[in-house]
C-alpha cells in the first residue's frame, strides 16, 4: 500500500539500503537510480542525510528516496579505488565532530587529531576532542600538548569509559546536537557509546598488543538517539585519515594560530617556510606556535602540494 511522500534522516547506510526516521516512523528504503547517479564521490547517501522519500509499502515501512536535500555539514575524507581517488562522506547534516584518542594503548596521536580539526573547519563541524582511557597510566606526559589545544580555543574532554570520568561534560556537550565520533581503531569509541546510551548493543574490541592498533568493532556508521536529546554516530576505527580535496589555502587558514600569525607576515601568500619577515616562524622561534603543531602544518601542507601521501 502506498502511503504518500515522507521528509526523514538517514539513520544507517549499508550496501543501497538505506534506514530512513521520519515523523510517521522508520522506513526501510531503496534509493530511485536517478539520485544514485546524480550524487558523487564514493557512496552517494550517508548516514545524517536528510531525504524525500516514497512509501512503497506502508504495513512494512519499505519506502523509495526519490532525493537528497542539500547538506548543511559533513565530514569526509579521501580515499583510493583502483587508479581514482574519491571523496568518502562519512556523515553529514552533524554539529559536533568528536576526535576520540587514548591516553595510551593505542598511544596518543596528535598528528591525527590535528588531521581531524581540519576536516572539521572544512565541513562546518565544531570539534571537540575526546581523550579516553584516563585510568590509564600516561596523562601527566599529555599536559603540555592538551594545555596547547585548549589555548586554541579547542574544547578538550578527559574521560574514562570504565570509571566514568568526564562522561556528564561530554553527555552535556552533545545534548540536542547531533554528533559524530571518530578516531583511531581502538581508542574507546564504542565504549563510550555504551555508557551515553545504556543497553545498546556494540561490539568493544581489544588492542592488538603486538602493533598497539585497535581491532575494529564497528564496521557501519549508524545515527543512534541519545537518551537525554540529540544523536550520536559510532564510525568505523581508521588507521589512516586522509584529507579530500586539501589546498595550501586550507591549510594555512585552518591551523588558526597560523592563520592569526599570518596576517602579520610580509607576504600576503607567504608559505611560512623560507620567506623574509614571516611573523608565524617568529612566533614560533617566540615560543607563540608549538613545534609540534608547526610540524603537523609542515607534513599537511606537504600533503596539499602532492609532495607525499
Amino acid at each position: 500500500m502506498n502511503g504518500g511522500v515522507r521528509y526523514g534522516r538517514v539513520l544507517k547506510a549499508i550496501r543501497g539500503h538505506y534506514w530512513v526516521e521520519t515523523p510517521e516512523g522508520l522506513y526501510h528504503c531503496y534509493a530511485r537510480e536517478s539520485v544514485v547517479k546524480k550524487a558523487k564521490g564514493a557512496n552517494p547517501i550517508v548516514v545524517g542525510d536528510e531525504v524525500t522519500l516514497e512509501v512503497t509499502d506502508e504495513a512494512k515501512k519499505e519506502g523509495m528516496i526519490l532525493g537528497l536535500h542539500p547538506r548543511r555539514t559533513k565530514l569526509s575524507r579521501r580515499i583510493a579505488t583502483g587508479t581514482k581517488e574519491l571523496e568518502q562522506v562519512v556523515a553529514a547534516n552533524v554539529d559536533n565532530l568528536v576526535i576520540v584518542s587514548s591516553v595510551t594503548d593505542p598511544p596518543f596521536r596528535p598528528g591525527l587529531i590535528d588531521r581531524y580539526l581540519v576536516a572539521a573547519a572544512k565541513g562546518a563541524l565544531q570539534p571537540i576532542i575526546c581523550v579516553n582511557k584516563m585510568d590509564l597510566e600516561g596523562v601527566a606526559d599529555l599536559r603540555d600538548i592538551l594545555d596547547m589545544y585548549r589555548d586554541l580555543g579547542y574544547p578538550v574532554v578527559l574521560t574514562s569509559a570504565k570509571t566514568g570520568q568526564g562522561i556528564e561534560e561530554l553527555r552535556e556537550r552533545l545534548r540536542d546536537k547531533i554528533s559524530v565520533f571518530a578516531g583511531h581503531s581502538g581508542v574507546g569509541k564504542s565504549s563510550l557509546l555504551r555508557v551515553l546510551v545504556p543497553g545498546i548493543q556494540v561490539k568493544v574490541g581489544e588492542v592488538n598488543p603486538r602493533t598497539g592498533r585497535g581491532r575494529h568493532t564497528t564496521t557501519a556508521a549508524e545515527l543512534v538517539r541519545l537518551p537525554d536529546g540529540g544523536y550520536v554516530i559510532d564510525t568505523p576505527g581508521i588507521r589512516q585519515f586522509s584529507l579530500w580535496d586539501l589546498t595550501e589555502e586550507d591549510v594555512r587558514k585552518f591551523f588558526v594560530e597560523i592563520a592569526r600569525y599570518g596576517a602579520g607576515c610580509r607576504f600576503a601568500d607567504c608559505s611560512h617556510i623560507v620567506e623574509p619577515e614571516c611573523a608565524v616562524r617568529a612566533a614560533l622561534e617566540d615560543g607563540h606556535i608549538h613545534p609540534r603543531r608547526y610540524e603537523s602544518f609542515l607534513r599537511l601542507l606537504e600533503e596539499a602540494r602532492g609532495e607525499i601521501e
